[in-house]
């Protein structure tokens, strides 16, 4: 069940996102409309991530229902696409470095969840 509202936000963040993207500029919109953009960046790739984590676990693990952990899992998974955009955003010098970084934040911070 918890699957098809995570469906469901991602569909309605996409759409909203599409729409911001088409009618908007970061001048227009501002700070808190830079920071929707992002959330909604977030929101997309967790359905996404929640999805993918699920196939994986239903293969891999035979397991059909998802704990917590799996979707904390997801969560962490969905935020690297953000901290791609921070790490560019901040300047980086090279493409790479930014890959690196975010890859590197993402798997510190799922060795961590996985920890506890």
């Amino acid at each position: 069940m918890l699957n098809r509202v995570f469906l469901f936000m991602s569909l309605v963040a996409a759409v909203i996102l599409a729409a911001m993207l088409f009618f908007t500029t970061p001048a227009g919109v501002g700070p808190l409309g830079i920071f929707a953009f992002f959330l909604l960046i977030y929101i997309v790739v967790l359905g996404v991530m929640t999805k993918l984590v699920q196939i994986f676990f239903r293969f891999v693990y035979k397991k059909k229902e998802m704990t917590w952990k799996e979707y904390a899992d997801a969560g962490v998974l969905a935020f690297w696409p953000v901290m791609l955009l921070v790490f560019i955003s901040m300047g980086t010098t090279n493409f790479i470095f930014s890959l690196i970084g975010a890859t590197v934040s993402v798997a510190l911070i799922l060795f961590v969840i996985k920890k506890v």
